[in-house]
């Protein structure tokens, strides 16, 4: 894959989720030992909520982990019951730096937790491309794919979403892409959203040999699955 001056990454993720439970007061202890790396704390809580017939009653919230961020404020590891997801956001200094803190975090949880038999691997790269708008943008001159409108005369879309699941045809791999119209932060600008989602969740290795080894493979088909979606007009925005 090029190297681009100027990648549009807004968050690169690597998740490792578990086969089974383990209790929120082990939870607690990955959390002290991250806290060397990531001080700044926030807690995951999911909503119970009662569904009846015409209502629906909140029950109250309940602990499910710890969200974790450097003092950068880029780099995140979240930490749950079933898992460990390390994060970056902006600026997004290269893969190497990336992967060598998700496996110390991975290595950090197991000598807490132990040896857990992993039940997903997941790699999520969500991309934010900027379009200046001095002249009429059309999205085919970004994306290899877009949806198509019906053939009659009408004003230009303004908003689109899609998304594709579907087998990777390698290693057991799933892909979900999701592409579409986000709101921009920058004026005169359109920005077009490419999420990458590659997973596996079937005949996963069980080893950390086995288990970095298959993320490095990931991250080279989501390197090929990103540069078969974008344009070279894509690719002059990374390198202005």
């Amino acid at each position: 894959m090029p190297r681009y001056k100027r990648p549009p990454i807004t968050e690169a993720v690597v998740e490792v989720l578990i086969a089974t439970s383990i209790a929120m007061a082990t939870v607690g202890r990955v959390r002290d030992r991250l806290k060397e790396y990531y001080p700044l704390e926030g807690q995951l809580r999911a909503t119970n909520v009662e569904i009846g017939e015409t209502t629906a009653r909140v029950l109250g919230e309940q602990l499910q982990g710890y969200r974790l961020t450097a003092a950068d404020g880029a780099s995140i590891v979240s930490v749950t019951t079933q898992s460990v997801s390390t994060s970056r956001l902006p600026p997004y200094d290269g893969w190497e730096s990336f992967i060598t803190d998700a496996r110390r975090n991975w290595e950090i949880w197991k000598r807490v937790v132990g040896w857990q038999k992993i039940a997903r691997v997941g790699v999520r790269y969500l991309n934010r491309l900027d379009v200046p708008t001095e002249a009429p943008v059309s999205v085919d001159d970004y994306l290899t794919f877009t949806i198509k409108g019906p053939p009659l005369d009408l004003p230009p879309m303004h908003s689109f979403a899609i998304q594709e699941a579907r087998p990777l045809g390698k290693d057991h791999c799933q892909l979900v892409l999701n592409a579409g119209l986000v709101p921009s932060p920058l004026i005169r600008t359109m920005s077009l959203l490419l999420d990458i989602d590659v997973s596996r969740m079937d005949e996963l290795p069980q080893n950390d040999e086995g288990l970095w080894a298959f993320v490095d493979r990931v991250r080279e088909y989501k390197n090929l699955i990103f540069e078969a979606c974008i344009t070279d007009r894509a690719r002059e925005l990374f390198d202005r």
